[in-house]
């Protein structure tokens, strides 16, 4: 009687642990990354476009990444900035997405701009491209990025 008490107990905890499990993994929100680490040269005076990811689903994601940039010796200083749109060389910034911008010194060198944000998708699949653009007559890369967008809501 004992033995079995004891595998009626046990198999409703395993049954109880399992449909726990289940909903955990129903829950799980998509998930969307993408790195890309070939080098860009950004054109002069234009918008390079850098990544893409696709957000599989409708509704809000949080965005984080980072974009990493060269300059060759330059002989001023040179804004550059880094965003996300909608469309590849797209130049209207998401409302509340990622968008960063520094300034590399004359001495020139490398630098990181954070990318994040969040964005509400209101179709799927639904593209979204990271571009960077900078401001003078130095050469500007884009060496090595990456940019991921989790769903919250």
């Amino acid at each position: 009687m004992k033995s079995k008490l004891t595998l009626g107990i046990a198999v409703s905890i395993l049954t109880i642990g399992i449909s726990a499990f289940e909903n955990r993994a129903d829950a799980q929100a998509p998930f969307a990354a993408n790195t890309r680490s070939t080098s860009v040269t950004l054109p002069l005076g234009g918008i390079g476009t850098i990544n893409v990811i696709e957000l599989p689903e409708v509704g809000t994601y949080v965005i984080s990444g980072q974009q990493n940039l060269s300059a060759s010796p330059t002989t001023a200083q040179t804004p550059v900035l880094c965003y996300m749109t909608t469309q590849p060389g797209g130049s209207t910034p998401l409302p509340s997405g990622p968008y960063s911008m520094t300034t590399i010194p004359s001495e020139g060198g490398y630098l990181t701009l954070p990318l994040n944000g969040y964005y509400t998708a209101t179709s799927s699949p639904m593209n979204l491209w990271v571009v960077c653009r900078y401001f003078g007559q130095e050469q500007v890369s884009a060496i090595y990025g990456n940019i991921t967008a989790t769903r919250v809501q």
